[in-house]
């Protein structure tokens, strides 16, 4: 290469302006479906305004299928509803369980009564279905984007 020769043109990807990494080619299938129901562009500009300022956790509210994507409230809603994201839903019923504090209390009692850890499991069904009643939990680029119902 020599000085008046230009640097070969940066081959990465456009970053998404609005920084959010979780945000995907399905995050941008979910834009681009709901644009395209929408008749209004005051409607529109909302929507692409709310994925500018919230990325994939918007994208993934827009497919809630009780969501009112022609809401003028529609940052409102999504700000109410919208808990956060986790790439493993593992991660997400590790933190609702030690914020109800069962994960401390289970080990309060197997350590007063010297139970060793492999001889209690939680059933994982049982409180995947007690999440499911509380929670919508949609699943966009890997991501598991969790809304109070």
């Amino acid at each position: 290469m020599s000085p008046e020769t230009p640097p070969p043109p940066d081959q990465r990807p456009e970053k998404q302006e609005w920084g959010d990494d979780r945000f995907g080619p399905e995050a941008q299938a979910s834009v681009d479906r709901s644009l395209g129901t929408l008749r209004d562009p005051d409607d529109a500009l909302r929507v692409l305004a709310l994925v500018k300022e919230s990325g994939a956790g918007a994208a993934a509210y827009l497919l809630l299928p009780d969501t009112n994507i022609a809401a003028a409230n529609l940052d409102e809603t999504f700000h109410d509803a919208y808990v956060d994201a986790w790439e493993h839903f593992a991660e997400f019923r590790r933190d609702v369980l030690d914020g109800l504090g069962w994960l401390d209390a289970i080990k309060n009692v197997m350590d007063e009564q010297g139970i060793p850890d492999d001889h209690l499991r939680w059933n994982h069904a049982v409180v995947d279905e007690r999440i499911a009643a509380t929670y919508d939990a949609i699943r966009l680029d890997g991501w598991w984007h969790i809304f109070y119902k």
